[in-house]
């Protein structure tokens, strides 16, 4: 275990070399991204690190059994990790970019539908149009304890109208009426 610990502390310096390259190699793919417009200039960096580490690798595999051969190794997964995280880094903007993209152009989408809408409405600007008929409430009037209240029942296409008269004085407390509009 000592031996380890010990092998661990003589290469320490190799192993702080890694995060630096992955962030360098982050940082050069984010500032791509946003220095140009096409998608795929991004990805260059990393693309270019992992070829750089796939023919270390195959020089480090041919001399493997030398000390040049396990440092050109080293070199090579350093590399190699870098090029991973930039590539992942990449498929995140990217991920990112076209979320923004779908919920803008969603946005929009209902911004118009809204609009849309809201103009679909008719004007009433004669009879010939359909009439709407709400819920009408009477203010009560001082000594009365009764409400009397007109609601609507059914609205047709053809313009006849059905409301009930909800009057809690009478005996039947309600009463159906139909109208035509003319």
């Amino acid at each position: 275990m000592s031996g380890i610990i010990n092998l661990i502390s003589q290469h320490s310096s190799k192993l702080n070399i890694l995060p630096i390259i992955v962030v360098m190699n982050i940082i050069i793919t984010i500032l791509i991204h946003f220095l140009n417009k096409k998608k795929i200039i991004k990805y260059i960096p990393s693309l270019c690190l992992g070829v750089a580490a796939l023919i270390i690798l195959l020089s480090g595999l041919r001399q493997f059994t030398s000390a040049r051969g396990l440092d050109l190794s080293w070199i090579a997964v350093f590399l190699g990790t870098a090029a991973l995280v930039g590539l992942f880094t990449c498929f995140i903007i990217d991920l990112i970019v076209s979320i923004r993209k779908q919920t803008s152009e969603m946005e929009l989408s209902n911004q118009k539908d809204e609009k849309s809408a809201k103009e679909d409405k008719p004007i009433r600007t004669n009879k010939s149009h359909k009439t709407r008929v709400a819920k009408k409430k009477r203010p009560k009037v001082k000594g009365k304890e009764q409400e009397i209240k007109y609601v609507t029942k059914k609205i047709n296409t053809k313009n006849n109208v059905k409301a009930k008269r909800i009057d809690n004085s009478s005996k039947s407390k309600k009463q159906t009426f139909e109208a035509k509009d003319k």
